[in-house]
Formats: structure tokens, C-alpha cells, sequence
């Protein structure tokens, strides 16, 4: 089950970059560790450079204000887990095939995980130009037109769940941003409020208003407006405030209470980890502890020694003593009682034994899985690292060739 919506944007370069690195830290980080937001990624050129400079010379050739249409295509966590490898590569695909379906132009398919409420989307970058007309697109540049109704069969050709109750679904802020002036008061407020929704300790309202006076930005609820979200603008230093709705519909009260609600059911799954590992640990500890120390495991063995040897002398010394007075037969039933509870004693130790070697072997199977899992794991980030280095070399490549272009390219449009 998904829905679409589109939004036309000025700026591919800008959508571009947003949908890879993010924007305030977490942009930051993904420069320093030479990483990006992408879970995959799919694009027909070369690159996503290549994209965003098809996208830019299109435009400019043929003076179009709007250089691409970005769609997002968000999927039910209902359909599809977002910890589920194989869920996001199916999402990812399904991204993939309703570019190619919408129209015949150059695509970008982004596959995000990092959602505050917790469900697989795409981001679909689409030049703004048809390759087969060589005009501006005309197909599904709106919900209403033709854009629903390809999605829609797009989930029931591959067999997924379509909405019973087609309503035109509220844009996103990923997508609303693109509607703002880049570097604007309203797009830096948005990103702000976002990066507070991300953040897992925003599991109420009241939580969620610390976090966001750790980005500086205060919230205000009134009758009248309802939730007001403020900062204090860059280009006067004046407090400048915007209605939540204004912005996006994810920044109301509704919109917010569903975020709080994953935030809470993922912290307690988090600290239900916790719990039942601290148990685990604590049971080997005790195993561990009820074993004793080393030399106890051999004190039923001297026990056992010490017995054989008393009954071999009593029987000794009943042959020699005289049995009129009984004390002979006492001394044997002593023995024997000794013997008997050696004998116990030493199944104990073998019990006791046979645990421990199943509880070892039981230890060596979970190290072993757990070592093919980081080894996957590890494989994985090294292969994500090769592409990502990959990319950014031929980025790079494409950047120092862009530069040696004559200043009379015809940008190859014919």
C-alpha cells in the first residue's frame, strides 16, 4: 500500500543534495564519513552529478523555470518493515518501476529508512524534460492527474496492496521543502522541526519541546492558531513564526502524536532488548557462580577417596577385631554410608558437567551466529563503502570534465 504526491522544484541541484545528505548534523556527518542518506539508490545516467547537470542544462536551454518534478512514494509500515533488508530492496524496486512508468525521462530513485514515523519511502527525481518528445513533461505532474492512477496500478500489477479510498494524500515535509526559497526562513524552521522529530527522545510533547529548544526553535499552542512553531530569522535577527500547517501537516498535533507513538513502541522494544539480555547475562553468571571454585570440583573426588579408603580399613580392622561387641558391623554400615554418599556426590559433579558442556556448546553456536551476522554486516558497509567511494570518484571525474566543456556546448540536447 502506497501513496504518491509530486511538487515541481526550481532547484534540482538542491533536491538532489537534500536527499542524499540530509541537512543540519546529520548533513555534517555524512560529509565527514563520506556517507549518504540513500538505503539504495538507482539512477538511468551515470550519476546523480550527471542527473542534476542534465537537469540544470535542460533548463537552461529551453528556459524551464521547474528543472525537475520530485514525487515521494510512501509505503504502509503495515506492507513493509523498515528493518526488513528484503521489504526495502521490493520498496526500492517499486520506486524504480513507476519512474520508468510515469514517463520517458532521465530518473533518480532514493530509498529513505531515516523516517520519524518509521515507514519506507522514495524519493523519484525526474527530469524535467521527455526524451522521446523533447518537450517539458506533461504526464503526472499532479496527484489528480494520472499520477494516482499509475501508482495505483503499479501496486496491483506487482501484486501489493492499493487504498481502497483513493483521497489525495498530504505532501510530506521532504517534499513540501522544495516549495520554500532554498536557505529560506520557512525551509531552515522545517528542516529544525525535523531534525527534533528524528530525534528518539521526542516521545511527548513535552519532551519534544526540550529538543527543539536545543535547535532553537520554541513551540506556542493557542486556540486560535492552533500549534505555532518560531525562531529567530537570519536575515534580522527577529523572531519569526510560522503555523504549523503552514509548513507541513507531519508538524501538527496529529502529525506529531503518530511520531510520538513509534518513538515510545521503539524505546520500549529497545529496552526490552536490554532487559532480556541483562537476564541472560545474569543467568550465565549464575550457572558460572553455582560451580563454585575450581578446587571444589575436586573436594567429592577427595571425599570419594577418602571413603574407599576408610571402608577399606575398617574392613581391615573388623577382620582383625573381635565381633562380639558389634562395633565391627558399625564401622562397615558407616563405610558403606559413605561410599553411597560419595556416589551421589560424584553424579552431581557429572550433572553438573554435562551442563556446563551443553551450555558451552549452546555459547559457541550463538558466538558463531553472531559472528557470520557482523561478518555480513561488516561486508555489507564495505560494499557500500567501495560504491559510495565509487560514486564520489566519478563525481569528481564528472565535475573536472564539466569544467573542460567548451563555453559553446550544445549539452548534447540536439
Amino acid at each position: 500500500m502506497s501513496t504518491v504526491n509530486v511538487q515541481p522544484t526550481t532547484s534540482a541541484r538542491a533536491a538532489v543534495t537534500y536527499a542524499l545528505l540530509g541537512t543540519g548534523k546529520r548533513r555534517a556527518q555524512h560529509e565527514k564519513d563520506g556517507t549518504t542518506r540513500a538505503a539504495l539508490l538507482s539512477c538511468s545516467l551515470d550519476s546523480p552529478e550527471e542527473i542534476v547537470r542534465r537537469a540544470e542544462q535542460v533548463s537552461a536551454a529551453f528556459h524551464r523555470r521547474n528543472e525537475m518534478y520530485t514525487y515521494t512514494q510512501n509505503f504502509s509500515p503495515e506492507e513493509f518493515d523498515v528493518n526488513n533488508p528484503e521489504h526495502v530492496q521490493r520498496v526500492h524496486e517499486l520506486g524504480v518501476k513507476l519512474a520508468r512508468r510515469m514517463n520517458s525521462a532521465d530518473y533518480l530513485v532514493v530509498t529513505h529508512t531515516d523516517s520519524a514515523g518509521g515507514h519506507l519511502h522514495n524519493h523519484i527525481y525526474v527530469v524535467n524534460h521527455d526524451n522521446l518528445t523533447g518537450k517539458a513533461l506533461s504526464r503526472c505532474r499532479s496527484w489528480s492527474r494520472g499520477l494516482r492512477q499509475v501508482n495505483d496500478e503499479l501496486m496491483r500489477d506487482e501484486h501489493c496492496q492499493v487504498l481502497p479510498d483513493p483521497q489525495q494524500p498530504k505532501p510530506d515535509w521532504d517534499l513540501r521543502r522544495n516549495g520554500f526559497k532554498d536557505g529560506g526562513f520557512e525551509q531552515c524552521l522545517g528542516d529544525k522541526i525535523t531534525e527534533a522529530l528524528l530525534d528518539p527522545r521526542s516521545v511527548d510533547r513535552e519532551a519534544f519541546e526540550q529538543v527543539l529548544a536545543e535547535h532553537e526553535v520554541r513551540l506556542r499552542i493557542t486556540e486560535r492558531d492552533g500549534w505555532t512553531y518560531s525562531m529567530r530569522r537570519a536575515d534580522n535577527g527577529k523572531w519569526g513564526r510560522r503555523k504549523a500547517s503552514s509548513l507541513c501537516d507531519e508538524f501538527t498535533s496529529k502529525g506529531v502524536e503518530e511520531v510520538f507513538v513509534f518513538h515510545q513502541q521503539h524505546n520500549q522494544q529497545n529496552i526490552t532488548m536490554k532487559e532480556e539480555q541483562h537476564e541472560r547475562a545474569r543467568q550465565a553468571q549464575g550457572a558460572a557462580a553455582g560451580l563454585g571454585h575450581v578446587s571444589s570440583l575436586d573436594e567429592p573426588v577427595r571425599s570419594r577417596r577418602g571413603a574407599d579408603t576408610g571402608a577399606h580399613t575398617s574392613r581391615e580392622r573388623g577382620d582383625r577385631l573381635p565381633q562380639v561387641d558389634g562395633r565391627g558391623a558399625e564401622r562397615r554400615a558407616k563405610a558403606t554410608e559413605q561410599v553411597d554418599l560419595a556416589a551421589a556426590r560424584a553424579a552431581l559433579v557429572d550433572a553438573a558437567r554435562r551442563r556446563d558442556e551443553q551450555q558451552a556448546q549452546r555459547d559457541r553456536e550463538n558466538a558463531e551466529r553472531d559472528r557470520r551476522a557482523t561478518e555480513r554486516v561488516r561486508r555489507g558497509e564495505a560494499e557500500r563503502r567501495e560504491h559510495r567511494e565509487a560514486l564520489r570518484s566519478r563525481l569528481v571525474l564528472d565535475d573536472e570534465e564539466a569544467r573542460s566543456v567548451p563555453a559553446d556546448d550544445d549539452y548534447g540536447l540536439g
